[in-house]
C-alpha cells in the first residue's frame, strides 16, 4: 500500500503543470492539436484553455492584419 502511494506521488510530481490559455495562444499549433483531441473524445484537463488560447491567437492574428492594413 505504501509503495503504491509513493509511486503515485512520484508520478504526480513528474507531471507537467496544466497549460494556460496564454501558453496556447503563443503556440496555436499545440492548441489546435489539443482541441482536435478533445473533439475526438479525449478527456483532457486543458480543453477549455486550448480553445481559449486558440481564440486569442486568432484575435492577435486579426489585429496584426488590421495594423498592417493601415
Amino acid at each position: 500500500m505504501r509503495a503504491a502511494l509513493l509511486a503515485g506521488l512520484v508520478l504526480a510530481a513528474c507531471s507537467p503543470p496544466p497549460r494556460t490559455a496564454e501558453a496556447f495562444a503563443v503556440d496555436p499549433a499545440a492548441a489546435r492539436a489539443v482541441v482536435a483531441a478533445c473533439d475526438a473524445g479525449a478527456r483532457r484537463g486543458d480543453c477549455a484553455a486550448a480553445r481559449a488560447g486558440l481564440a486569442e491567437a486568432g484575435r492577435r492574428e486579426r489585429m496584426a492584419a488590421y495594423r498592417r492594413a493601415f
